[in-house]
This record gives structure tokens, C-alpha cells and sequence, in this order.
């Protein structure tokens, strides 16, 4: 039976010196019937040098008229992929050899759709889910599949989905969650690719330069699935988006009211304690 098609789409910004890289991770997989479209989402620098370097791996490279984010560029991608299938390879990321042979072979007729464990590039330490089929419920306490780049889907289920470019954060659960109403996901449990983790700037160091409206926005994601996710998930997430930048805020009986007037006074109060704690444990793990 001949191999099928897959689109891998890599959406890129600014970074052409990382794009080489994520190219010839996609390029060098044992699996052979693939097609690379690279979507530049209008960067300002030129990636003429690197795409003469790329040539002879005949990528498809597009550049977005405006800048749009990352799924703006990815649904730039899934509207021209020929693909049967479409996998996604963020431009920091790196692909091991065998990650597209070993997802297309987990698929069946029923499972249309695939993700897999990853390792951290900045301490190697892998993560790995304890289930061979992530389901809807599962999807519904956490975003168990993580980042983009370890998806691999059926093209026709993406064609007509999509990533959704209102959404400010965590577009890629809110994706799975609506592919899981169609397929469960199967799950390679090993690590088959490596997720760039290193020199971002920590989340709640950002998040403490926010407005109240822009916490709202933030949440966006939580509310659109408000009604099918796990209550108890749900409350944790909000909690666990706003409280850890407490300490940096001036405004933090502000940010206090806000969390309880979206889980109520008593998690917000449990939460924070939680986080108290955590950080006290910290602490003393520091010291000993």
C-alpha cells in the first residue's frame, strides 16, 4: 500500500537561522511521501539566504501579507496543503528521524488523528503521557498533548476546523478539544521530538504587566469550553493563569477580585494558599 501524502507545515517569524534547522529535521524523516510548506507570517527579515541554502529540498514558501500570529499561519498552510494528512513543526523545534513513520502507523480507520511524548532542549527530561489514546474526557482536565508540533491529523478534519485566530492563548487545546469531538488521538508514547524551551520569558513575569481586560482576553480559551470541561480543571486553569503574578502586581486586590469574581472567593482563596505552599517548598528545597 503506497505511503500517503503529508502536508508538514512550518510557520516561521523573524528567525530565518532556526527555519534551516526545522527544515532538515523535516527533510531527513524515514518517512519519504512528504510535501514542506514553510509560511512566513511577514517577516521583516529577509530570508533570501536561507531559502537559496533550502533549494534543493523544494520547499512551498509562502509570505503572509500582514502579520497574523502563529495560527494565522498555520490555517495559511492547511488552506494550500495537498497532503491526506497535515503535521506541524514549529521553526524552533526539532523533529526525531522517525516521528512521522511512527504516527501514521498508530492510525486507523477510526483514529484519524496523532500526538506524541517530547523532551525539553533545555534539560533533555522527556514527557510522556500514560495512555496509547487520548480521549475527549481526557482533553477536558488538561491539555495533554502539548504543543503543536507533535500533531499529526487527518487534513480533511483541519480543512474544515482550523486553528482559531481570536483566541490570545492556548489556541492549540482548544483545537484538540474540538478534534476530539470527531477522533480520539492515538498516542506514541516516546519522545519524537524536542521542544525548544529555553530563553523565554517566564509567563508570569508577563502576565504581571497585564490589565485586568487583558487577563479577561487571556482567558478566552477557558470560557469558549467553559461548559464541557472538568469544573474542577477549569477553576485550576483560571487560578493558575492569574495568581502566580500576584507577587510582581501592585494591583493585587485588583487581580484577587478578578479571580474570584471567575471561580468564587473560596478556590481563590485555596489556590492561593496552594501556591503559598508551593513556594515555600521551594524555598526550603533551595536552602537544604
Amino acid at each position: 500500500m503506497s505511503e500517503p501524502l503529508v502536508s508538514i507545515i512550518i510557520p516561521t517569524y523573524n528567525r530565518p537561522e532556526l527555519l534551516e534547522r526545522a527544515c532538515n529535521t523535516a527533510y531527513q524523516q524515514s518517512y519519504n511521501n512528504i510535501e514542506i510548506i514553510v509560511v512566513d507570517d511577514n517577516s521583516p527579515t529577509d530570508y533570501s539566504e536561507v531559502l537559496s541554502s533550502l533549494e534543493p529540498l523544494k520547499i512551498k514558501y509562502i509570505k503572509r501579507d500582514i502579520n497574523g500570529g502563529g495560527s494565522a499561519a498555520r490555517n495559511t498552510g492547511i488552506d494550500i496543503a495537498k497532503g491526506e494528512f497535515i503535521a506541524f513543526l514549529d521553526d524552533d523545534d526539532l523533529w526525531h528521524e522517525k516521528k512521522i513513520e511512527k504516527q501514521i502507523a498508530s492510525l486507523s480507520e477510526k483514529v484519524m488523528a496523532s500526538h506524541c511524548g517530547y523532551e525539553l532542549s533545555s534539560s533533555g527530561v522527556k514527557r510522556i503521557e500514560k495512555k496509547s489514546l487520548i480521549t475527549l474526557t481526557d482533553l477536558c482536565v488538561n491539555n495533554k498533548l502539548a504543543s503543536t508540533t507533535g500533531l499529526l491529523c487527518c487534513t480533511k478534519i483541519l480543512k474544515r476546523m482550523k486553528f482559531d485566530e481570536s483566541l490570545n492563548r492556548a489556541q492549540d487545546w482548544d483545537l484538540y478539544l474540538r478534534i476530539a469531538k470527531e477522533t480520539d488521538f492515538a498516542y506514541v508514547q516516546e519522545a519524537l521530538y524536542t521542544y525548544d524551551d529555553g530563553d523565554h520569558e517566564r509567563m508570569s513575569n508577563r502576565f504581571a504587566q497585564l490589565s485586568i481586560a487583558e487577563y479577561r482576553v487571556k482567558l478566552g480559551m477557558l470560557k469558549k469550553h467553559k461548559e464541557i470541561l472538568n469544573k474542577d480543571a477549569y477553576e485550576y486553569h483560571v487560578a493558575e493563569l492569574i495568581l502566580p503574578s500576584l507577587k510582581k502586581r501592585k494591583d493585587k486586590l485588583s487581580v484577587l477580585k478578578f479571580c474570584a469574581e471567575e471561580i468564587g472567593i473560596f478556590k481563590t482563596l485555596y489556590y492561593l494558599n496552594q501556591l503559598c505552599l508551593a513556594s515555600l517548598q521551594k524555598r526550603n528545597l533551595l536552602r537544604s
